[in-house]
């Protein structure tokens, strides 16, 4: 028994559907491409600060470049606002969760090797939690998570 050869007419939905699959694959390839130029990462042990104090939450890209020109985001539960903001080579104050300002500081002595630390000063209960450090440079980003344990609660 023979079956039907299908025929791909311009009209017919094979191969209607086949530009969309290729640009799918094709925006597939890209994002693998641009997620694989750098990697994000922080401790692998959580960050344990006192009431009061300060603490300092490192982070860095690998392999080492220079962030100077890249967006680097600290951040909670949400993306926006941010917790600290550096872009443009400076860092942003607009976006800042009212209850960081002022105690923030994106520590950049070693930021032409990709290391940031953000400080924190005068250390809250409420600051107990995780953090993301986000780094992007044009369409290329990544994150890592890290974990801010406040003692003495």
């Amino acid at each position: 028994m023979m079956g039907k050869v299908p025929s791909f007419s311009p009209g017919s939905t094979a191969s209607s559907a086949l530009p969309g699959y290729i640009a799918l694959c094709l925006t597939l390839q890209v994002h693998r491409l641009v997620s694989a130029q750098f990697t994000v990462t922080g401790p692998d042990h959580p960050v344990t600060a006192s009431i009061g104090g300060e603490a300092i939450l490192p982070c860095h890209l690998s392999p080492r470049m220079s962030a100077e020109n890249m967006e680097v985001r600290w951040f909670r539960s949400q993306f926006s606002p941010a917790v600290h903001l550096y872009h443009d080579g400076q860092d942003q104050y607009g976006e800042q969760m009212p209850e960081y300002r002022e105690r923030t500081e994106l520590l950049k002595d070693d930021i032409t090797n990709g290391s940031v630390s953000l400080r924190i000063r005068n250390i809250r209960p409420s600051d107990d939690g995780q953090y993301k450090c986000f780094f992007q440079s044009g369409v290329s980003y990544e994150d890592a998570m890290l974990e801010l344990w406040v003692a003495g609660q």
